[in-house]
């Protein structure tokens, strides 16, 4: 008998146990769930930041703003967002001398004219008479070509598809050590385009294009907040490519204004209210991009991205991107105000 009430007081104990840990487990849940531990302060460790300089000379200023959104209030944004730290070149003994390697690496072979202490050109005559200018500090550099003047380039083009030009100009600065890791990864967009008098036009169809222009950001930070530059559309990495010529050679133009982010410093800081961004905005206070062509500017979205400039800045800031009809696009200072180094 005292075995049996032994073994049945045990097992009910066993049970009372195994049950009230699942409800104690459950209750302690259901109250963490219904009382989140509020999550830390924004880090903010640069202080005080400067003020994002956007260049006014080539902000549009439309008549009126009107917000037309499709659930008709704007979205939910983060409380806060990453901002990151340039690396700012500095001169260096062996600049002069890397500058001449990778302008050797494209057959720019001959010795530079030296526009600046900073700036080099290099000439060279095929296949086309091109020249590659670069600051010997920071690797920006412009590549040009007299591509408009050789018609036999248009002659029956065989164009490569999008994902082969994006390839051919990462490929192209890869082969000089000028491929960063988070451009590497970057898509890239392209459109397709045609030679009308001396200005290249958007071709009307694929079957009626003669280049392909390639534009490439680096990859939008956390996979979700994306790059946006001066100009609508256009990347830290623009190039043009031809389909009369076939590698290397096909890229006809190409500017890179790529600056590095100093590898792991990254701080957090509180954002504004979007209704504040937008007020901003509509008081002419934000940037507008100069490829608008209306004079109403009607929003119909409203991001959260990076800007990406092609001058340097010493840190890569979020904004708040406005985007509607006529190819409106514009950008607020998404960084609190309090965070923000008010001009003298």
């Amino acid at each position: 008998m005292i075995g049996r009430a032994v073994v049945k007081w045990g097992i009910i104990s066993l049970v009372v146990m195994i049950v009230g840990r699942v409800l104690v487990t459950s209750l302690v849940a259901f109250w963490k769930a219904m009382n989140p531990p509020k999550p830390e302060p924004p880090t903010v460790g640069f202080g005080v930041l400067p003020n994002i300089v956007f260049d006014k000379a080539f902000s549009k200023s439309p008549a009126s703003y009107s917000l037309e959104l499709p659930t008709g209030k704007f979205p939910a944004f983060p409380d806060r967002a990453k901002v990151f730290l340039y690396l700012q070149a500095s001169p260096s003994l062996l600049a002069d001398q890397e500058a001449k390697v990778i302008a050797n690496k494209y057959d720019f072979v001959f010795a530079p004219e030296i526009v600046s202490d900073d700036v080099y050109r290099w000439t060279k005559s095929l296949p086309l008479i091109s020249t590659f200018e670069m600051d010997i500090n920071t690797h920006q550099f412009q590549l040009d070509t007299d591509f408009m003047n050789r018609p036999e380039l248009l002659a029956k083009p065989n164009l490569p598809d999008g994902f082969q030009a994006v390839q051919v100009v990462k490929q192209f600065l890869s082969s000089t050590g000028l491929l960063p890791a988070d451009v590497a990864t970057s898509s890239g967009d392209i459109v397709y385009q045609k030679l009308i008098g001396r200005e290249l036009k958007t071709a009307v169809s694929v079957s009626d294009a003669e280049f392909i222009e390639v534009d490439i950001n680096r990859a939008p930070i956390d996979n979700v907040y994306p790059m946006y530059t001066p100009y609508n559309g256009r990347g830290i990495i623009h190039a043009i490519i031809t389909g009369g010529l076939s590698g290397a050679d096909s890229i006809v133009q190409l500017e890179y204004n790529y600056f590095p982010t100093f590898p792991g410093l990254i701080h957090t800081y509180p954002l504004r209210s979007i209704q504040s961004a937008w007020e901003i905005l509509q008081a002419g206070e934000g940037y507008v991009a100069p490829e608008f062509t209306g004079q109403k500017a009607v929003i119909r979205s409203v991001n959260l991205g990076y800007f990406d400039d092609f001058s340097f800045q010493p840190y890569l800031q979020p904004i708040y991107v406005f985007e509607g009809d006529d190819s409106f696009i514009g950008y607020v200072p998404a960084v609190s105000a309090e965070f923000i180094l008010r001009p003298q």
